[in-house]
């Protein structure tokens, strides 16, 4: 036992093994009729199993090696990023990923916890001279995502270095400004920044019926298959749009129909309440922890989980626009099941090392 460590948290990760197991069992019928997509469920458990270990590991790693890591893995992502960039092949006309020989890796997810770990670095000392470092740092990952392209991606970073500022001691009116030159930015973005399939997701996400045949047809058909669903479902493997194949990648992008048409309004209410399970806790967690750099990390793991849960669960009924941002635990995939694992390994930690006495 490491010493530093005074407590552990049992709680949190009850509620994400709860995650998990739901997960499997919805991904299962996802990927029931779908051929050459059998073996998915297997390999989700073993990513499931690999994010638990790693979620225990870092509760038992040095706080001050996590603190000295972070430049280091910032960097790792970075070059990572350029690497995919230049040297990956293309999928679908994105560059997003490292093929090794067993897996496919992510390293925008590994960006994600970069960030997490180096920009409360920052913000524990909220200087002028540390926001605009602060800025610097997230705007490098944040472009380099965006050539991939991945603007859900990168918009999320960008989220995260919000949600860690705004809950930091840095002056507001920093970021106030910055929040004002964003805003002011948007319209040159839409029209110089975006590719065409990026503003065509965004107009079917204002006027769905006029791309009903295009930008916006799985949404529809998404939006069909939850609303058949009713109350009850039609029954565990018993979706004719899930099994059928109406609704595309609804093994991870919208998994959601899945849930909505076969559980139905009960299965996607139980997933909300296990989401906001695990936000409670980790706020009861955060108002506990006295370290303004754990604090801070909290928040960033927060944010993090609320832009996926939130920007995926929306998609899915044509509340937002469509990204490729999975469901946290529940979407089939390796790269985000194991960072997330991390994550909450950093908010555990954050807890464990933490002295908790009576306030007077």
């Amino acid at each position: 036992m490491i010493r530093e460590n005074k407590r552990y948290e049992i709680i949190l990760p009850i509620l994400i093994i709860f995650l998990m197991v739901f997960g499997i069992f919805v991904l299962r019928s996802a990927v029931a009729r779908a051929e050459g997509y059998e073996n998915y469920p297997a390999r989700q458990v073993i990513w499931d199993s690999l994010a638990l270990f790693l979620l225990i590991l870092v509760i038992f790693m040095k706080k001050n090696f996590i603190r000295d890591f972070a430049i280091i893995v910032y960097v790792i992502s970075v070059v990572l990023l350029i690497y995919v960039l230049l040297k990956a092949p293309a999928v679908g006309g994105s560059r997003r990923w490292i093929t090794l020989k067993f897996i496919n890796f992510q390293p925008s997810e590994l960006s994600k916890l970069s960030l997490i770990i180096l920009l409360p670095l920052l913000f524990e000392k909220p200087t002028l001279k540390n926001f605009i470092l602060s800025i610097l740092l997230t705007a490098l990952p944040t472009t380099l995502i965006f050539l991939e392209p991945d603007l859900g991606t990168s918009v999320l970073i960008s989220f995260i270095w919000l949600s860690i500022a705004i809950a930091s001691k840095v002056k507001f009116r920093y970021v106030l400004t910055i929040i004002l030159i964003i805003l002011v930015a948007l319209p040159l973005f839409y029209m110089f920044g975006l590719k065409d399939y990026q503003k065509n997701r965004i107009r079917a996400f204002l006027n769905p019926q006029a791309h009903q045949s295009g930008a916006a047809y799985n949404v529809i058909r998404s939006k069909s298959a939850i609303a058949s669903g009713g109350l009850l479902g039609r029954g565990y493997m018993k979706g004719p749009a899930n099994l059928f194949g109406f609704v595309p990648v609804d093994y991870s992008d919208f998994i959601v129909a899945v849930i909505g048409e076969e559980l139905g309004f009960l299965g996607i209410a139980f997933l909300i309440f296990l989401y906001t399970a695990i936000m409670v806790r980790m706020y009861i967690m955060y108002e506990k922890v006295e370290d303004e750099y754990w604090k801070l990390i909290i928040v960033g793991v927060s944010a993090t989980l609320f832009f996926h849960v939130t920007e995926n669960m929306l998609m899915a009924i044509g509340a937002m626009p469509v990204t490729g941002i999975p469901l946290p635990f529940v979407s089939y995939g390796g790269s985000s099941t194991v960072i997330f694992g991390m994550m909450f390994g950093l908010v555990m930690k954050a807890y464990s090392i933490t002295k908790l006495g009576r306030k007077v």
